[in-house]
């Protein structure tokens, strides 16, 4: 893909060390935050650098879905019609794109980079405006949409938490500062050394004529392990860079490997998707007061729609239900919630391997052929 060859990925990167250097000193020496309109310039000059197409669909997009939730404001009668409405048509672009995965033939009318999450900011717009009964302001909803630093990958933010910071820049301290441009190198060295040896060691050792269950163990791990250096490090690449320019990015990932049930877990990785589906799904189906059996329903859809969100593909129907079942399942048993304190301390560490091992199987399906996979199982089985 394009947008992922290495002059672009450098190119984005010295955007993103750029816009780094000027915004933070600029508001430790001049004591000056960029300004909503600086901002938005500097969000559309970074993207056009990328893509001059991709500038120009984000600005379209953002326009459009403005107009949408300016429109929704005022309805009165029809305006959980138009709640609906509006919400479906932001997903448009969304599906058109995934669904070039089935029908390739299809032409490449718009510029797809980001346009999941763009699609789930959008959304949260519509929640906003139709829940708080508030309308959006031009320039905030421009920044939100267009916001360089969360623009492809997350953290995905909510529209009321951005319009918090927008409102009011955290101050910025030389302490901060060197605090987040640490922040930032960490998550520079996970992207560019660590997934590099990471990815180097796991495609040696798939390679690996005699899968021994230990080889294949170091697989499972390895795999999860790569998931893991790839999205937490443009997390933190992405909370510096926000940080900085005082817009308080959420955290995206805080120690999954310390959860003892599915749920947790998915309240420690990826967090703002989980929180975006648990808010947006989740809770809007779950609030009718269900049965055990209808929230395990709830549970499975709402983990199949999450894998669906990455791709029309038939690995991600796969980790669909196999997550849908597991989550589905926990919630059936009951086994939702586990407390550390109430746990001895050998069951907590044994559940907190079951579940992430459980997950390091999802993200083994997503990295390997189905030969491989094979392969990889029979090695467990002769265990």
């Amino acid at each position: 893909m394009w947008y992922l060859q290495t002059d672009v990925l450098l190119r984005m990167l010295i955007a993103t060390a750029a816009m780094i250097l000027v915004s933070g000193l600029s508001r430790l020496v001049l004591k000056k935050d960029l300004g909503p309109k600086l901002l938005i310039a500097a969000s559309v000059a970074v993207i056009m650098y990328v893509s001059w197409q991709l500038a120009l669909f984000s600005i379209g997009y953002a326009l459009i879905t403005f107009i949408f939730a300016r429109i929704l404001k005022p309805l009165k009668k029809s305006r959980r019609f138009f709640f609906v409405f509006f919400s479906l048509l932001c997903t448009i672009p969304f599906f058109y794109g995934r669904m070039r995965d089935f029908f390739p033939q299809l032409p490449v009318i718009i510029t797809f980079v980001g346009i999941s999450y763009h699609m789930l900011k959008a959304v949260d717009a519509m929640y906003f405006v139709y829940y708080a009964d508030m309308n959006v302001e031009f320039l905030a909803y421009m920044n939100y949409m267009l916001f360089f630093p969360t623009f492809t990958a997350g953290p995905i933010f909510r529209y009321r938490d951005f319009l918090r910071v927008f409102n009011k820049p955290a101050p910025l301290t030389a302490e901060k500062f060197i605090g987040f441009l640490k922040r930032f190198i960490r998550g520079m060295f996970k992207k560019m050394v660590v997934l590099y040896f990471v990815q180097t060691f796991f495609m040696f050792l798939v390679n690996e004529v005699d899968k021994l269950w230990y080889i294949c163990l170091l697989i499972l791990l390895m795999s999860y392990l790569f998931l893991f250096f790839d999205l937490s490090g443009y997390s933190d690449i992405a909370i510096a860079t926000g940080s900085v320019m005082g817009y308080t990015t959420p955290e995206n990932f805080r120690k999954p490997w310390t959860a003892a049930s599915y749920t947790q877990f998915w309240r420690h990785w990826h967090i703002t998707l989980s929180d975006w589906v648990r808010e947006h799904i989740f809770v809007v189906l779950n609030g009718k007061r269900l049965n055990r059996w209808a929230s395990a329903l709830v549970g499975f859809m709402v983990m199949f729609i999450m894998d669906m969100w990455h791709g029309f593909t038939l690995p991600y129907i796969i980790c669909g239900v196999y997550n849908g079942i597991v989550l589905g399942g926990e919630n059936l048993l009951g086994l939702t919630t586990a407390d550390k304190r109430k746990m001895n301390k050998a069951v907590y560490v044994s559940r907190c391997l079951l579940v992430n091992g459980i997950f390091a199987l999802n993200t083994l399906l997503m990295t390997v052929s189905t030969p491989q996979l094979i392969e990889i199982l029979k090695g467990f089985i002769r265990l």
